[in-house]
């Protein structure tokens, strides 16, 4: 089986492994929730392609002392694009648990403890599976320009982690027709 880091190590973006490496023990040293959402969590979560950011889940009560932590740390903050900068240029996002995972949409960014909503994978905070899938088909709803992408995710996801329509019952009701749509496409080749 491939890890994560082999995956990046092939797609030529190690330097994005290592900030999410580094980004993890920050957090984790400093004891604050949190789980990697976004591409990275594709990939750790099994469909191996590639992405140019982190993505981050935190509580929004943590924020200013992560952006004390990642100052404090030489990553440099971007005020215009609401992003930290590492010294090698990889954006790392902060998503705030509570707010909408969609404009509109009625699912919630979880929140980075529990574990309904994280789970470890090699080594690192994630968002489950299901609050992955979730957020991915929220934002995917809700943003046209994004719709493509995220269901793409879904669909990849799907076929890779061998999913059928029944997993619809660990997603906010809002999104199991959407869902069971997008398995009906992933596997109408098979």
């Amino acid at each position: 089986m491939t890890t994560t880091a082999q995956v990046y190590a092939m797609l030529g973006n190690e330097s994005l492994w290592e900030i999410a490496l580094r980004s993890h023990q920050i957090l984790k040293q400093s004891n604050i929730p949190h789980s990697i959402c976004g591409g990275v969590a594709v990939c750790l979560h099994g469909y191996q392609r590639n992405t140019t950011d982190l993505d981050l889940i935190i509580n929004p009560i943590d924020a200013a002392a992560v952006k004390d932590l990642f100052l404090g740390e030489s990553f440099v903050w971007d005020e215009e694009l609401k992003e930290f900068r590492s010294s090698s240029g990889i954006p790392v996002q902060f998503l705030m648990a509570g707010e909408r995972a969609g404009k509109g949409a009625e699912v919630k960014i979880p929140e980075p403890v529990g574990e309904s909503n994280v789970e470890e994978r090699d080594g690192l905070s994630v968002v489950r599976l299901s609050r992955l899938i979730e957020m991915k088909l929220a934002c995917g709803q809700s943003n046209l320009r994004r719709t493509h992408k995220d269901f793409a995710d879904v669909v990849e996801l799907i076929a890779v982690r061998k999913l059928d329509g029944s997993f619809a019952r660990f997603l906010h009701p809002t999104l199991r027709q959407t869902y069971r749509e997008l398995v009906h496409h992933a596997t109408a080749g098979e």
